[in-house]
C-alpha cells in the first residue's frame, strides 16, 4: 500500500514539473531563433514618492508602438512622454586612392552607419556616420 502511494506521489510530482516547464517555456517561445522575447519589467513602488523613471531604448523606428500596461493607479495620472533617439556624428575620410568599402566595414565593426551624407574634400570624400549614443 505504502509503494503505491510512493509512486501516485512520484507520479503528480513528474506532471506538475512537467507543466511548470511547460508554462516556462511557452513564455519565452519566438517565431523565429535569434528573435528576443517579451520585454517584460515588473516596478514596484510603495509609495508616490518612490516613482521610478522608465526609458526603454533600443527599439528600432520601425516596430509598432508598445503596449503598456499600468496596473494599481486607480485612476492616477500617468505622465508618459515619448523621446527620440540620441545619436552620436562622426566624419570618415576616404582617400580618393582608397576603396570605400573597406573603411566603411571598418567603421560599420564598430557601430557605426553611414548616413547617406557625403561630401568632397581635399583628396577625397567625407561621409557623416552615425550611432546611438
Amino acid at each position: 500500500m505504502q509503494s503505491m502511494l510512493t509512486k501516485i506521489s512520484a507520479a503528480g510530482l513528474l506532471i506538475a514539473a512537467g507543466a511548470a516547464f511547460a508554462h516556462v517555456a511557452a513564455q519565452d517561445r519566438t517565431l523565429r531563433p535569434g528573435e528576443p522575447t517579451r520585454p517584460i519589467v515588473w516596478i514596484q513602488n510603495h509609495d508616490p514618492s518612490e516613482a521610478v523613471p522608465i526609458t526603454i531604448e533600443g527599439l528600432s523606428a520601425n516596430l509598432p508602438a508598445l503596449r503598456v500596461q499600468i496596473a494599481g493607479t486607480a485612476g492616477t495620472a500617468v505622465a508618459v512622454r515619448s523621446a527620440g533617439q540620441i545619436w552620436e556624428y562622426e566624419t570618415l575620410t576616404i582617400p580618393v586612392t582608397q576603396d570605400p568599402t573597406g573603411a566603411l566595414n571598418v567603421a560599420g565593426a564598430q557601430g557605426w552607419e553611414a548616413t547617406g551624407i557625403a561630401f568632397s574634400i581635399a583628396g577625397g570624400t567625407g561621409v557623416v556616420l552615425k550611432r546611438p549614443r
